[in-house]
C-alpha cells in the first residue's frame, strides 16, 4: 500500500547539483541553528507481509517557502500548505492524525518511511505528520553506541524549538480558521525513545517562550522564539493540542512527571498521557543510562511514583511481551509487537485505559500487557 507521509524537519536541507531544488536532509541542524523548519510530504510504499516500507522515487516534496517579500504582501509559508492539505483530508476522510517524533539514529528517510510503516501498520487509517529532527543514521547499519547516541543527545535538545514553533504555527494556522472551516478531528502525538526528550524541551520551550498572540495584544514586537529570562515555568500558556499523547520507550528520566524543568506540565497539552515501558530494553538500560550518567529510565520502569504525579498518565508494563529474536534491542516493541500495537490503538481509539483489552491492573494508573496465549 502506498502511504502519504507529511512531514517538518529542523535538518540541514540538501540540493541537487547545480540546482535549487531540496532533494535530502542530513544529520546536523539546519539554518538559524535548527530554528528554521521546512515542511513537505513524501509517499512510502508499505508492504507488511514482506516487512517492507520504502520512500518512493521522486515523491519528496518540500512546500515553497517565500519570507522575504514587498511591502504588502504576505509571507508565502510551507507550513500553511502542509497543513491546509491535512485539513481538507482530515475533513473529507473524517479521519484522524498522527503526529510523530522519532528515536535516535534516523536519516531522514528513515524517519519517513517509519512513519508510513507505523501508519499501515496500527491500521487507524490516520494521516501520518512526522517531526524529523537531525539524527545520524550509521552506515553500519547499527549505531555506533556513544558516538552516535552522544551526537543525537546534543541535536534532540537543540530542537526542542522547533518543535515549539511547530506547534506555535498549528496554533496559529487553526486560531485563523473560521469555525465551520476546522476538522473537527483529533491529532494524537506518539513519540520514541529519544523522541521524548526532544518533547521535552519543546515542551520547555512552550512554556518559557512568548506566546506571539500575547505579544501582539500588548502591541510589543517580540519574536516568537525570545526568551522570556525566568526561572520558573508558566503552565498557564500551555493549550491543549493533542488528543491522545503516547510515550512509548522513552529514553527520558523515571522522574519526569514530578519534574517542572521536564514533562510535569505535558498533560496540560494532552487528553490523557500513555508511557510505554519495559525493563527488558538494552538500549536505555545499557546505552542511554551508561551514557553522561543518565539516571532511572522512563521507558524503563515506567514514572517514579504514580502517586504524585497527574491521574491522566497511565503506565503499561510491556516486558512479558517483547522477544529477543524479534527485536535484539527489546527497543522497538511499539511497531514490532503486533500485541503492543493493539494496546496502544485502542489507546488512540479512545477505549478508557481500564477497558483496555489483555492487560493486567498492577497498581492505581499502572498495567502490565499478558503475553499472547
Amino acid at each position: 500500500m502506498r502511504i502519504k507521509v507529511y512531514f517538518a524537519t529542523n535538518r540541514q536541507p540538501f540540493t541537487e547539483p547545480g540546482g535549487s531544488r531540496i532533494v535530502d536532509f542530513g544529520s546536523e541542524l539546519g539554518p538559524v541553528g535548527g530554528l528554521n523548519v521546512r515542511y513537505g510530504s513524501a509517499d512510502v510504499d508499505v508492504d507488511l507481509q514482506a516487512r517492507t516500507n520504502v520512500i518512493v522515487p521522486g515523491s519528496l516534496q518540500v512546500a515553497d517557502e517565500q519570507l522575504i517579500f514587498a511591502k504588502g504582501d504576505t509571507p508565502q509559508l510551507g507550513s500553511n500548505t502542509i497543513f491546509d492539505a491535512l485539513r481538507n483530508d482530515m475533513v473529507a476522510s473524517k479521519r484522524p492524525t498522527i503526529a510523530f517524533i522519532h528515536g535516535f539514529s534516523n536519516s531522514f528517510f528513515d524517519a519517513i518511511e517509519r512513519g508510513g510503516w507505523i501508519s499501515a501498520f496500527y491500521g487507524l487509517n490516520a494521516n501520518m505528520f512526522v517531526f524529523t529532527w537531525p539524527s545520524i543514521a550509521s552506515p553500519l547499519g547499527v549505531p555506533l553506541p556513544y558516538n552516535d547516541y552522544t551526537h543525537d543527545r546534543g541535536t534532540a535538545s537543540a530542537s526542542g524549538p522547533s518543535v515549539a514553533r511547530t506547534i506555535r504555527r498549528l496554533h496559529d494556522y487553526v486560531d485563523s480558521l473560521p469555525e465551520e472551516l476546522r476538522c473537527q478531528q483529533s491529532i494524537h502525538l506518539l513519540c520514541h525513545s529519544m523522541g521524548n526528550y526532544v518533547l521535552r524541551n519543546a515542551l520547555q520551550a512552550l512554556l518559557r517562550l512568548p506566546d506571539p498572540v500575547v505579544a501582539k495584544q500588548t502591541g510589543e514586537s517580540v519574536s516568537a522564539m525570545v526568551p522570556l529570562g525566568q526561572n520558573n515555568p508558566n503552565p498557564a500558556v500551555l493549550r491543549r493540542t493533542f488528543d491522545k499523547i503516547v510515550l512509548a520507550a522513552a529514553d527520558e528520566d523515571a522522574d519526569a512527571f514530578d519534574d517542572p524543568a521536564k514533562l510535569k506540565f505535558l498533560p496540560r497539552i494532552g487528553q490523557s498521557v500513555s508511557v510505554y515501558h519495559s525493563s527488558k530494553d538494552w538500549v536505555l538500560n545499557t546505552l542511554s543510562a551508561g551514557t553522561k550518567f543518565n539516571g532511572p529510565r522512563l521507558g524503563s520502569d515506567g514514572p517514579d511514583n504514580m502517586a504524585t504525579i497527574s491521574d491522566k498518565v497511565t503506565a503499561i508494563d510491556c516486558s512479558d511481551v517483547t522477544s529477543f529474536a524479534k527485536d535484539p534491542e527489546q527497543h522497538q516493541y511499539y511497531r514490532i509487537f503486533p500485541v503492543v500495537r493493539d494496546d496502544i490503538v485502542q489507546v488512540l481509539r479512545g477505549v478508557l485505559q481500564n477497558k483496555v483489552t489483555n492487560r493486567t491492573a498492577v497498581s492505581q494508573g499502572r498495567y502490565r500487557i499478558k503475553k499472547p496465549k
